[in-house]
């Protein structure tokens, strides 16, 4: 199930690259009441929920970085039946600036049933890793 599990998370950031989710990319790859949690220290704070709240984080998340910007999976940390934790970036400039934006956090996804049902992001390996349940 694991490898299914990155299967999946592999395509879910293959979506947000997109920036455009559709109702059909939705129904395949979240659950309906699919929550998005962001660390502290994010460009949002907000909690998300369901493909529309996909579809703000993806518009908050992106909005002052050009066109190029870029969500990226630098590291699978670990994975099992029903989760993936991973190193992730944004990577990009600021639309207006051009400066080089780099946001690097650890993420957790969970799934079930063959769609990801909550994505949470930490600052620190250990927290994203405790909160799957596995101690360093």
């Amino acid at each position: 199930m694991s490898q299914e599990s990155i299967h999946l998370y592999e395509r879910v950031v293959a979506a947000i690259n997109t920036r455009e989710i559709s109702d059909a990319v939705a129904e395949e790859l979240f659950a309906p009441d699919l929550r998005i949690e962001n660390v502290s220290t994010a460009v949002s704070e907000k909690t998300y929920h369901g493909a529309a709240g996909t579809r703000e984080w993806l518009r908050d998340t992106f909005e002052g970085l050009g066109e190029g910007a870029r969500y990226e999976i630098e590291e699978i940390l670990a994975d099992g039946e029903g989760f993936v934790v991973a190193r992730v970036r944004l990577v990009g400039h600021g639309a207006r600036s051009g400066a080089p934006v780099a946001l690097r956090w650890v993420a957790v996804a969970w799934i079930h049933d063959g769609k990801m049902t909550r994505s949470a992001g930490y600052l620190r390996h250990r927290e994203a890793l405790e909160a799957v349940g596995l101690a360093e």
